[in-house]
């Protein structure tokens, strides 16, 4: 019958850990410790408040630059479409130089031929006033509006969503470094209970299992450690991006006061702010607003076109004396009647319409949405808030119970096992407390941005 050779899994970490050679396998055994992790490039500068990112990427983020030229030539389109009944003044010419091969008869019967070429021409200043053109232009200055107001609100849509992801990415590297600290910690740590359960194995009162089962803490501590600062070097350049600036470039941010753990507002406050300042719906709003001057537009067109206006002239050179230095001015108007165009207006009407009712349905559907998001990230800031408060009475209980253990192995009345346990329990009662602490400061400024509100410090309870 064959026997199955159990090896505890702790003692396979520490010889995987020492396939790098015999030097590091008999210094680990000896009780050496894992070099430890590169520094942090040095900071350039005073560290940035979450106010000074969200600052610097609303002015520098070139998102925001795009949308803001989209919002000035909109405007100039409004200031176009005003123009539509506006005063002109052109300067105008004509010329000619010819004559005719055809010949006249007198009233005596006598043939007389025309005259060899000749030059005739005029220069005139032409001016016009509109008075009146069926509406044609007030429709154009609604549609060219509804279209600002468009770009408007999809300017302010990006600031909010540029000002959420700078936060996000500003708590993320606050997290990391927080995570870092405890890693650090934790590190410290697993080499002290490595050096005791040393000294226990040197006094005879415990076995060389213990320092192997130790041995493999310590590794995966520095392993933690590692993935920790990779979490913060990849979050500064994702802040970096967000800021416009050179990902590689060296970046601090400065944590906030500690916020209470409690929502203040209710739900339904938060849903009356949602709904009032969301760009979605001011977007939305632009919409019907331009579905209305396309309908007015296309009611203009399929009806009768009547334009009334002033015209004036002043012709101060012309080969004829008659016209030379001569004025003249009236009123004009024009009136067109469409009699058959195969359904071409009505069609055009129907299609306005549709549109105008389509744009009613994403209103009322971008409401909808914004309410569900309001809502959502309410709950979530309510969650955050009761699990920082939970994961912080587990960190102390943890804690209290890994000094339980620890002291217990000093006297040699418990296993290692115990102890291990113990440190993995803490460990990540630990993160978990140090995680919960940014997700609910952002889970703050999420809320901030489900509101339609600026996201500033002293909103989320710190100091601007």
């Amino acid at each position: 019958m064959k026997r199955r050779l159990s090896v505890p899994l702790a003692f396979l970490v520490v010889l995987l850990l020492g396939a790098g050679g015999p030097a590091f396998g008999i210094a680990f055994a000896q009780g050496a410790q894992p070099a430890p992790p590169p520094a942090a490039p040095a900071a350039a500068g005073p560290a940035l408040t979450l106010d000074q990112a969200i600052q610097e990427a609303l002015a520098q983020n070139p998102q925001i630059t795009a949308a803001q030229q989209t919002v000035a030539a909109a405007q100039q389109g409004v200031a176009a479409a005003h123009t539509g009944l506006a005063p002109t003044i052109s300067l105008a010419g004509n010329g000619n130089f010819g004559t005719s091969s055809a010949t006249t008869v007198t009233s005596s019967g006598v043939t007389q031929v025309l005259p060899g070429p000749q030059g005739t021409g005029s220069v005139s200043f032409v001016g016009t006033l509109p008075l009146f053109d069926s509406g044609r232009t007030s429709a154009g200055v609604a549609s060219a509006e509804a279209v600002l107001a468009g770009a408007e609100a999809a300017l302010r849509q990006t600031r909010q969503t540029i000002a959420i992801q700078t936060a996000t990415a500003f708590f993320n590297v606050l997290s990391a470094e927080g995570l870092t600290t405890v890693r650090q910690a934790q590190l410290k740590q697993a080499r002290d209970q490595l050096a005791l359960a040393q000294a226990q194995v040197r006094a005879g009162v415990a076995a060389q299992a213990d320092v192997v089962q130790v041995q493999a803490q310590v590794a995966l501590a520095h392993v933690n450690l590692l993935s920790a600062q990779a979490g913060i070097a990849t979050g500064k350049a994702s802040l970096q991006a967000l800021l416009a600036a050179d990902v590689t470039a060296p970046v601090e941010v400065q944590a906030l006061p500690a916020a209470p753990p409690l929502v203040a507002i209710t739900a339904e406050a938060v849903l009356q702010r949602a709904l009032a300042n969301r760009p979605e719906i001011a977007t939305a709003q632009a919409q019907v607003q331009s579905a209305l001057a396309g309908l007015e537009l296309a009611r203009v067109n399929a009806g009768p076109q009547f334009t009334v206006g002033l015209n004036t002239a002043y012709t101060p050179l012309s080969t004829s004396s008659a016209v030379s230095n001569s004025v003249s001015y009236g009123v004009g108007g024009t009136l067109s009647l469409p009699l058959f165009d195969a359904g071409k207006g009505q069609d055009q009407i129907r299609q306005a319409q549709a549109q105008l009712a389509g744009a009613q349905a994403q209103l009322t559907s971008a409401q909808l949405s914004v309410r569900q998001d309001a809502y959502q990230a309410y709950l979530g800031a309510v969650q955050a808030a009761a699990n920082m408060t939970a994961t912080e009475a587990a960190r102390a209980a943890a804690d209290q119970a890994l000094a339980v253990a620890q002291g217990r192995y000093r006297a040699g009345v418990t296993t290692i096992l115990e102890v291990t346990t113990a440190q993995a329990n803490a460990a990540q009662a630990e993160s978990n407390a140090v995680t919960a602490v940014y997700t609910y400061e952002t889970a703050l400024a999420t809320l901030l941005h489900a509101e339609g509100l600026p996201i500033q410090s002293q909103a989320l309870g710190g100091k601007p």
